[in-house]
């Protein structure tokens, strides 16, 4: 496995956190270049200032050793001038702005030049003073204000984690007690098992589940004969699109329904188990107008696709779900390859709890728009109620 296809399911699972970590780091990476320029301004404005006072009182002292070419005299002022903190360097121009003593450094950014009078007001020269380069000032802004933007995005991924782990959804039941005579006749629909649970061919195993949604009311409302023929045209449908896309029915509706797609590689299987149980679920919903001019109920249903979870999880997880969807485990979607053939939004996935896990419950919207035309003319076919026969799994 690839450092990508190792780190990819966590990426998506938390692709909301990290896109916001990253505009927060953006914005702060906006702020932080317009007020270091802003700093920089303010300091070089505050170094002009300051060397303007100290070229005035050397064009003062400079004065009477500039109009008699006195380079000692000169010399020592500069040196002395240039012992000063915020002074980089030192040079006298004469009148005719020829250097005297003392050298430009180009590279100093801020320079001040004053002129020099003697005390009768006849210019001698002028004295021109550049501020040292001293990065240390802007240097330490930086780092405090790198520290500070770490800090932040340090106490944001904080909040995430304590948020999750004081708003834990309630885990739903995972464990399933061994069902008593007088359990069984109220929990368990009047519906026989269709097929043994025996288990299946060689090959990668991927199922099917759906429930029905607020079955119990259905029970206390019906009696058996009758909830038997609400489930059969569902059921018929369920064998019909088990058929279409070569799955095996375990267990019918109302009876924790599970059909078990079996074969290589792994993303062929799942997908086609997405594919029938998004045709069951639009079938379904296609058939519901039909169903209530008949004065019958329409059923809804939840649906889910894995492989990876043993009874009681995978039927706690499909309880679980978002009603009218397919809901597939957001790990399993990528291992399965079937982010590149479903749409979904990331945002809508459910945190639920199985067993000792936490589960990123993700629904399904619909197929890739490449295999959207494969499941109408499907729809249509089980709708006119042609015979179905033979494995008519989709291509990868």
């Amino acid at each position: 496995m690839s450092v990508w296809e190792k780190w990819r399911p966590w990426l998506q699972r938390e692709k909301q956190l990290l896109l916001e970590l990253a505009l927060m780091l953006l914005v702060a990476l906006v702020v932080g270049v317009y007020f270091l320029e802003h700093f920089s301004a303010r300091l070089q404005a505050e170094q002009r200032v300051q060397l303007k006072a100290l070229a005035q009182q050397t064009a003062l002292r400079s004065a009477e050793s500039l109009a008699g070419d006195d380079l000692i005299g000169l010399n020592v002022i500069a040196r002395e001038t240039r012992a000063l903190e915020p002074v980089g360097g030192v040079q006298f121009l004469d009148v005719a702005r020829e250097p005297v003593t003392g050298k430009s450094d180009d590279s100093l950014p801020v320079k001040v030049e004053v002129p020099v009078a003697l005390p009768d007001g006849e210019l001698a020269g002028s004295v021109v003073l550049a501020a040292a380069h001293d990065t240390a000032p802007r240097q330490r802004l930086e780092t405090g204000y790198v520290l500070v933007v770490l800090g932040l995005l340090a106490l944001r991924a904080a909040a995430e984690v304590i948020r999750r782990r004081l708003w834990r959804p309630a885990a739903p039941p995972a464990t399933a007690a061994p069902a008593t005579d007088q359990d069984t006749a109220s929990e368990t629909p009047p519906v026989a098992p269709v097929d043994g649970d025996a288990p299946g061919p060689d090959g990668v195993s991927v199922e099917l589940r759906l429930s029905v949604v607020n079955f119990d009311h259905f029970q206390q409302r019906y009696t058996r004969s009758a909830l038997e023929a609400l489930l059969a045209d569902y059921h018929h449908l369920l064998r019909e699109v088990a058929a279409l896309y070569g799955g095996e029915v375990i267990t019918a509706i109302g009876d924790r329904a599970r059909i078990r797609f079996t074969g290589e590689p792994l993303s062929h299987t799942a997908f086609s188990a997405l594919c029938a149980g998004l045709l069951f679920l639009r079938v379904a919903r296609l058939q519901a107008p039909r169903r209530k001019a008949g004065q019958s109920p329409a059923l809804e249903f939840k649906a889910l696709v894995s492989n990876q979870f043993n009874e009681a999880d995978s039927w706690a997880l499909c309880l679980a779900g978002v009603p009218g969807r397919l809901n597939v485990p957001e790990a399993e979607l990528t291992r399965a390859e079937l982010d590149v053939k479903a749409l979904y939004q990331t945002e809508r996935a459910q945190l639920v709890q199985a067993g000792d896990r936490q589960i990123r419950l993700q629904p399904v919207e619909q197929l890739a728009h490449r295999y959207q035309t494969l499941l109408r003319t499907q729809a249509e076919k089980v709708m006119g109620g042609s015979g179905v026969s033979g494995d008519a799994s989709p291509s990868k």
